[in-house]
């Protein structure tokens, strides 16, 4: 009996600890969930209140100011995305010559002309004057009494914008974030669209009211006839075989030994040789594809060249009256480690009477730039958040640094030019580059 009952008692008190473990376990159980649930709930409330104080801030608040407006984030990505956008599409064949990656951060890149810059601040650059000449001719043509209905070129606009959505088959939401910027929806940007539509059609006017009279394009022609006339010409170029580390001496020996097998092809064209088998037989290995005779285009062929987009290093021997069809040279550029051969094969002399409106267009886009930089000066760009890095870079960097570097560029840009070009002119294509970028301002 004493011994029963000391069992009974040992399995009473042992069924109580267990009781009381599995209790504690389950207790455990629910305060781990509990703190998994509040754990999320905090992150989901932080995310919920980061995503609104950032909209707050790209909506509500003044991200930079220009004169006396003050331009939100969302305004700003507005003229940001377009502007990157477009310039993107026209140079897409161009991009990788340009040393621009478009699967890398824009802010990770440097400019090409510019290595103290990255293509964000190009782009920064480009949105923020835009949107200085936006406000300065919009606010001058509501001083002037300029008046323009919007609504149709309003209805165009969305309506390409529609069309885009559509073929590409993505939601309305999804193509107005990644077309203007994050927060950007229709009825958020309608103002914007509708303000540059404004500025777009005033400036048109502009344009009409500074035309130029026939007298003015005549005088435009005579002071500046090689800005007009056009010269057809070939070009070929034979980099030299220059290691990075070279020395000055070793450079110099690749470039006589490249300026000698130029010479000694220049003269047997001159002795009656064919030109583009002659292209042939000088071309790298890696290019000979590119100047096989059988091509049926000559890739050294350049048809209506003008001052502005020959190269100076050449441009006066191909503009001299006495050039006749076939005549030869040699330059040697020793900043790019090449020698050019240029042969002349006409000028054409600009057409006053078909082709005037060319000048008369130059001379009233002009007029209306100057007038528009008279009006800029009201327009100064205030950055109290710091959002604008090229506006800084000056003070960040000696001028003679900016300088170097500028330089650097410019060769690194000769080289991919030659290496991407298959021998083509360096020189011409940064000239023809920076002129497209010009263009795209």
């Amino acid at each position: 009996m004493g011994t029963s009952s000391k069992a009974n008692h040992s399995s009473v008190f042992g069924a109580g600890a267990s009781g009381n473990r599995k209790k504690g376990t389950e207790q455990k159980k629910d305060w781990t969930f509990w703190f998994i649930v509040g754990v999320i709930v905090v992150f989901a409330v932080v995310v919920v209140c980061v995503y609104f104080v950032k909209r707050y801030n790209a909506l509500d608040r003044t991200y930079i100011k220009v004169g006396d407006h003050e331009v939100t984030k969302v305004e700003f990505d507005y003229y940001y995305n377009t502007i990157t956008n477009n310039f993107l599409s026209q140079n897409s064949d161009s991009l990788l010559f340009m040393g621009l990656d478009t699967s890398s951060p824009l802010d990770e890149q440097a400019y090409i002309y510019d290595s103290n810059m990255t293509w964000a601040d190009y782009f920064t650059q480009n949105a923020v004057s835009a949107i200085q000449t936006v406000k300065a001719l919009n606010d001058d043509a509501a001083a002037q009494g300029f008046e323009y209905d919007v609504t149709s070129d309003y209805d165009t606009y969305m309506s390409a914008i529609d069309s885009t959505i559509s073929s590409q088959g993505v939601s309305a939401s999804y193509y107005y974030e990644h077309a203007f910027g994050e927060f950007a929806t229709e009825k958020r940007i309608e103002p914007f669209v509708k303000e540059y539509l404004t500025y777009e059609a005033y400036y048109n006017q502009l344009i009409e009211d500074n035309a130029a009279t026939d007298e003015e394009v005549q005088e435009a022609y005579e002071a500046d006839p090689e800005s007009y006339d056009t010269i057809d010409y070939r070009l070929y170029s034979m980099p030299a075989d220059v290691e990075d580390d070279a020395t000055d001496e070793e450079r110099e020996a690749a470039l006589d030994e490249v300026e000698e097998r130029a010479n000694e092809m220049a003269d047997r064209f001159s002795d009656g040789e064919d030109w583009r088998e002659l292209c042939y037989e000088y071309a790298r290995e890696s290019a000979k594809d590119s100047y096989d005779p059988e091509n049926e285009s000559d890739p050294t062929v350049v048809t209506g060249g003008t001052s502005a987009t020959i190269s100076s290093n050449y441009f006066d021997w191909l503009s001299d009256d006495s050039r006749q069809a076939n005549d030869i040279m040699v330059y040697r550029d020793e900043s790019n480690d090449a020698c050019f051969i240029v042969v002349f094969d006409s000028k054409t002399p600009y057409d006053l009477e078909t082709d005037s409106s060319d000048i008369a267009g130059t001379l009233a886009t002009e007029r209306v730039t100057e007038y528009i930089n008279g009006l800029l000066g009201d327009y100064e760009v205030i950055d109290d958040g710091h959002h604008l890095n090229y506006l800084y870079i000056n003070d960040e960097t000696d001028t003679s640094d900016t300088a170097d570097t500028e330089e650097t560029a410019d060769s690194k840009e000769t080289s991919d030019t030659q290496n991407q070009t298959v021998d083509s002119s360096a020189s011409e294509t940064e000239e023809t580059e920076t002129e497209t970028l010009a263009e795209s301002e």
